[in-house]
């Protein structure tokens, strides 16, 4: 069965290089317009996005951790307020080496599209973002970690998120959000 499955994957991808495949159509548009409205990253945006941090998928959507270990990345859009816009949280955990690869915790990437191409603007490593309910030039701060006793935080300077030269305890995380849930 797998061996029908991998012909069946191969076929398709040889078709779509030789610019076979369907044209979108109009429900295909509008399908991919509502996606991006309720709150999920579309296929554009995440190859957009795997192909700004310079890496490659493969035929299952799997990527390179730092591990060496083939690994299925999340995109899940993250609410960070009116200034930053439309951010895309890119999270890539690890498989049996990720506590080597990530210590406690995922490498955490939010992204946004600026002039038409995908950049990073905020990178927590280990733990994940906790979104704050303070904000700086309408975007919320957002705190590198979890769980813990305080956490580093970061804040929107208008183009990116930058060292707030603060940290958070865990106790006053009450009405924070973290990601990846």
């Amino acid at each position: 069965m797998r061996l029908v499955h991998a012909i069946s994957a191969s076929l398709f991808f040889a078709l779509a290089a030789c610019g076979q495949a369907a044209a979108p159509t109009e429900a295909d548009a509008q399908t991919a317009a509502a996606t991006a409205q309720s709150g999920e990253a579309t296929a554009a945006e995440r190859a957009a996005i795997i192909t700004a941090l310079h890496l490659r998928a493969n035929a299952s959507g799997q990527i390179q951790n730092a591990c060496e270990e083939m690994v299925t990345p999340q995109f899940n859009v993250a609410d960070v307020g009116s200034g930053p816009g439309r951010v895309i949280a890119f999270t890539i955990g690890g498989g049996p080496n990720m506590l080597t690869c990530y210590g406690d915790g995922a490498l955490t990437i939010f992204m946004r599209q600026n002039n038409g191409a995908w950049g990073e603007i905020w990178r927590g490593q280990p733990g994940g973002a906790i979104i704050l309910s303070t904000q700086h030039n309408n975007g919320n701060d957002i705190a590198t970690g979890g769980p813990g006793f305080s956490f580093p935080v970061s804040q929107w300077n208008g183009t990116t998120y930058v060292n707030a030269n603060r940290t958070v305890a865990d106790s006053a995380l009450g009405d924070a959000r973290f990601l990846p849930n």
